[in-house]
């Protein structure tokens, strides 16, 4: 069983940060970015004790998701508070991939999305620029787009990763009426259709993907995300049964029959494993 998350809080380091005295985005970046300095530095520091100390591989990766996720609300939040030039506009944070899967190992790479409804990309773009370089200015590895419906089925369309890291998405920050929309208008025709389609370019991927990084187990230096047994076999075996059977998570195939308590037990086991390894690695 998953100990306890940590709590993290942010108010310590962000209070009276947050637009009530009327300063501008620009007047507080500065403060905005020490305080963000001082919150990582502080949860970074308690996170690495909890892993040395012996925390399972489930409890950092959760509690590293939990302070990113504090963390970009927070800096989203000030970056749509404040006066000044901002536009007014609907725009919806989304976490994708391992972000998305609440699994980020302490180095991980952070992929979000702006996504915005119509007429609103100035909005989202200029909400982008300001968090991103907030967020670049504090060398963490960021991966973004932003992106209307339109761009999301498109590239759906065109790429089977990026159609996969949008199997992972959930909300984080912005207007959670325009998420639902999201749901609607992105993740049901995506996923409600040609579940066959997805299903073979997924195992022609992890063919490709065992060619590169070895298809044995007896590897004296395996690749503990890509390789033969590692964390991408675990995904895409979850990513291919949630799509058969139109599944959001790994508890919803054991509510239809597809998996046992006992199975989703070592697919859980697994995890926490390598994710063990991969956080000291980290």
């Amino acid at each position: 069983m998953t100990s306890p998350r940590t709590q993290i809080q942010t108010g310590a380091f962000f209070d009276n940060l947050l637009g009530q005295d009327g300063t501008s985005f620009a007047q507080r970046r500065s403060a905005l970015l020490e305080a963000s300095h001082a919150f990582l530095a502080h949860y970074q520091g308690i996170i690495r004790d909890l892993h040395r100390s012996g925390a399972s591989g489930r409890r950092v990766v959760l509690d590293t998701t939990r302070m990113f996720d504090l963390l970009i609300r927070t800096l989203y939040d000030a970056a749509t508070d404040a006066p000044g030039a901002l536009l007014n506009g609907r725009c919806v944070l989304i976490p994708l991939g391992g972000y998305g899967r609440d699994e980020l190992n302490p180095r991980s790479d952070i992929d979000i999305m702006f996504y915005y409804e119509g007429q609103d990309q100035d909005f989202a773009k200029e909400v982008s620029q300001r968090l991103l370089y907030l967020l670049w200015d504090l060398s963490l590895d960021v991966g973004y787009s932003v992106r209307s419906d339109q761009d999301c089925l498109e590239m759906a369309e065109r790429d089977i990763t990026a159609r996969t890291a949008l199997l992972d998405s959930r909300y984080l920050a912005g207007d959670r009426d325009l998420y639902r929309e999201y749901e609607k208008n992105v993740l049901g025709p995506v996923f409600g259709r040609n579940s066959q389609g997805f299903i073979r370019e997924k195992l022609e991927e992890n063919a490709k993907r065992r060619e590169k990084y070895g298809s044995s187990v007896y590897l004296l230096e395996p690749n503990i995300k890509e390789g033969e047994g590692g964390l991408r076999d675990l995904h895409t075996a979850l990513w291919i049964a949630r799509v058969k059977y139109k599944a959001k998570n790994i508890r919803d195939l054991v509510v239809k029959g597809v998996l046992t308590e006992r199975d989703m037990a070592e697919f859980m086991d697994a995890f926490d494993y390598l994710w063990r390894i991969r956080n000291e690695l980290h």
